[in-house]
């Protein structure tokens, strides 16, 4: 599930302490939470996203299902169908059940009727 943050302000306490505001919200919108957070807070949820970004570039972390749609992408040799939201949907519903020869053979098959 995936949430969405948006930074909503930015504000000093009384103390001198800088807060950051942020709005969160669930993955179809609306708000979920709103969360102050210190500076060293913001801070370390960057490093954590850094890291998260470099393993995602290193290919860590894979979404088996996503790698399921590539490996059916490269069974049909047609890199344009990353793009068709039907044949995503296709194959999340056949993710785990087929493999991707499977699961390509039935595209073929499905797509044709």
């Amino acid at each position: 599930m995936f949430h969405h943050v948006h930074i909503t302000a930015l504000s000093r306490t009384p103390a001198g302490m800088t807060v950051i505001t942020l709005a969160i919200c669930g993955p179809r919108g609306g708000m979920r939470a709103v969360e102050d957070i210190s500076i060293e807070e913001a801070e370390e949820m960057a490093a954590r996203l850094q890291t998260a970004i470099t393993a995602a570039r290193a290919g860590l972390g894979k979404d088996p299902a996503d790698v399921f749609v590539q490996d059916v992408i490269g069974q049909l040799g047609d890199p344009a169908l990353a793009l068709d939201p039907s044949f995503r949907r296709w194959c999340s519903a056949h993710h785990g059940l087929l493999r991707a020869r499977q699961a390509a053979e039935r595209w073929c098959c499905w797509h044709a009727a």
